[in-house]
């Protein structure tokens, strides 16, 4: 039986390999914002919240992939998460620019659009969006 991984350390082979679906286990101290276990563990349930494997098509042709957590969009970049997503927070400057350099030094051009395997969830980004005045905004890059 796989035991169970912490999100931030599940890789997309891993994504690729199984499904995966928040742990939560105080006997055994795992708490469910920061572990998850496959689909090989024996308390695996596709009724509880999954991190899933997600691919995202970029403008350019160009794919990469990340993880869909029922509610963010994911993209994994030679070791960087970029999260097009902010939810209630507007994005900084800082973080625009660190969008425009890991998508520029990655060749990749938005809109991308974000595919869920599993949930077949699918989501457009053409930047960064965010709540204002209770809308989604977009911070076009």
């Amino acid at each position: 039986m796989s035991e169970p991984k912490l999100i931030e350390d599940i890789t997309v082979n891993d994504l690729k390999a199984h499904r995966w679906c928040l742990y939560h286990n105080d006997d055994e101290g795992y708490d469910c914002f920061e572990h998850v276990i496959p689909d090989s563990h024996k308390h695996f349930s596709h009724h509880v919240i999954e991190l899933e494997l997600a691919e995202f098509q970029f403008n350019n042709g160009e794919i990469a992939f990340g993880y869909y957590n029922g509610t963010n969009f994911c993209v994994l970049l030679n070791g960087e998460l970029l999260m097009f997503w902010f939810g209630v927070a507007k994005p900084s400057d800082k973080d625009i620019e660190k969008t425009r350099q890991l998508l520029s030094s990655n060749n990749l051009e938005l809109p991308v659009e974000a595919r869920a395997k599993w949930s077949n969830e699918t989501k457009l980004f053409k930047g960064l969006q965010y709540i204002e005045n209770g809308n989604i905004a977009e911070i076009n890059i």
